[in-house]
C-alpha cells in the first residue's frame, strides 16, 4: 500500500528515531502523537485488503513505542506517559529490552 497517509506514518517513524537518538525527549511525545493520528486516519481508509500490512505497521509502532520508552527511561528521563504508550510498552517490553541490549553492545 503506498498513501500520503503511510508515508507520513514512515516520515513521522523516522523523525521519533532522530529524537530518541539525539536525546530531544521533549520532542518525542509531541511526534508519538501525530504519528498516532496518522496511522489512525490509515486505519479509517483502509480496504479490506491493506489489513494485513495495516496489522503490521500497528504492530511495529507498538514496538517502537516500547523502545522509545526503555530509552528515555535509560537516558534518565521519565517514561513517556501517553496511556497507549505505556500499554504498548508492556505488551513489547521483552522487545524493548532486546533493542536496548543490542544498542548497549554497538557502544
Amino acid at each position: 500500500m503506498t498513501s500520503p497517509i503511510a508515508d507520513g506514518v514512515m516520515a513521522a517513524t523516522q523523525r521519533l528515531v532522530q529524537q530518541a537518538m539525539s536525546g530531544q525527549w521533549s520532542e518525542v511525545p509531541k511526534t508519538v502523537e501525530h504519528r498516532r493520528e496518522l496511522l489512525e486516519r490509515l486505519s479509517a481508509t483502509a480496504s479490506p485488503q491493506d489489513k494485513q500490512w495495516l496489522g503490521a505497521l500497528q504492530q511495529a509502532m507498538a514496538e517502537s513505542d516500547a523502545a522509545v520508552n526503555v530509552m528515555s527511561q535509560a537516558d534518565g528521563m521519565p517514561g513517556l506517559t501517553s496511556a497507549s504508550l505505556e500499554q504498548n510498552s508492556v505488551a513489547a517490553a521483552p522487545l524493548a529490552g532486546s533493542t536496548m541490549e543490542m544498542l548497549r553492545m554497538r557502544r
